[in-house]
C-alpha cells in the first residue's frame, strides 16, 4: 500500500535548507509561489551544448590561466562570433 505524503510548506523547506548555503544568497521572504532566481541569473537563460572533451580542457585551462570564469570565456567568444558576422556584441 502507498502511503500518500503530506504536503509541505516550501517556506519551512527553505529555511530548513539555508543552512547549507555556506554564505550564499538565500531566498527573501515572500511570495512562495514564485521561483527564486538570484540577482546574478536575472534576464539569463541556460544554455547547454555538447563538446569535445579536448574542448572543453581548453577552456578549463584557459580559465585556469586567465583567472576568467568559463562563462566569461564562453560570452567572449560569442561576441566575436556575433562581430564576425555583423552582429552586435550582447554576451556578457
Amino acid at each position: 500500500m502507498i502511503k500518500k505524503q503530506e504536503p509541505r510548506d516550501r517556506g519551512a523547506i527553505l529555511r530548513a535548507l539555508a543552512g547549507f548555503t555556506q554564505g550564499k544568497v538565500t531566498p527573501p521572504d515572500g511570495d512562495a509561489a514564485k521561483p527564486y532566481v538570484p540577482h546574478s541569473r536575472k534576464n539569463r537563460k541556460s544554455f547547454t551544448t555538447w563538446i569535445d572533451e579536448a574542448a572543453l580542457k581548453e577552456l578549463r585551462d584557459l580559465s585556469h590561466e586567465t583567472g576568467l570564469k568559463q562563462q566569461e570565456l564562453i560570452a567572449e567568444a560569442l561576441n566575436m562570433l556575433f562581430v564576425k558576422h555583423g552582429k552586435r556584441r550582447v554576451a556578457r
